[in-house]
């Protein structure tokens, strides 16, 4: 009868790897962290391109809510949208946090679009730049576009 002893320097090693997996998020489970949007990075330094789909000269608002698309399905945003909310003139008028929507009449401007939404808080009137900001990281939002209202 053979008795399993690891070796001390696999064991070791072994134990390295889990800890790396762990700490970079690819252990399991679930996460709130977004892997590439802290130390001050742009917030969804990941994304492809993304823009305001609504309101836009053509695409009026959807009540109070204000719309962005992205062209990519692969970045944090995609991944964790509720970890995204919209800020306006980079200050402290924050939106809702975002959730992924369909919009098959919204604009197109890229070869694949997602589209993600928040509400606006009411009573807003001039024209605003918004910016895609990640609150629970330590990240730099990220300019999206212009609106006007």
């Amino acid at each position: 009868m053979r008795i399993f002893r690891p070796h001390p320097v696999r064991l070791a090693r072994a134990l390295i790897a889990v800890s790396i997996l762990a700490a970079a998020g690819c252990a399991g489970g679930s996460s709130n962290s977004l892997p590439n949007s802290g130390n001050g990075q742009l917030c969804d330094s990941n994304a492809g391109s993304i823009t305001v789909a609504r309101p836009t000269f053509g695409f009026p608002a959807n009540g109070n809510t204000i719309e962005i698309v992205s062209s990519s399905s692969t970045d944090d945003l995609h991944g964790n949208p509720g970890a995204f909310d919209l800020n306006l003139n980079n200050s402290s008028l924050v939106t809702s946090t975002l959730s992924l929507v369909p919009d098959n009449n919204g604009p197109h401007p890229y070869t694949t679009d997602f589209y993600y939404q928040a509400t606006l808080p009411g009573g807003l009137s001039g024209t605003y730049n918004v910016f895609l900001n990640a609150p629970s990281s330590n990240c730099q939002p990220g300019f999206v576009g212009t609106v006007s209202f």
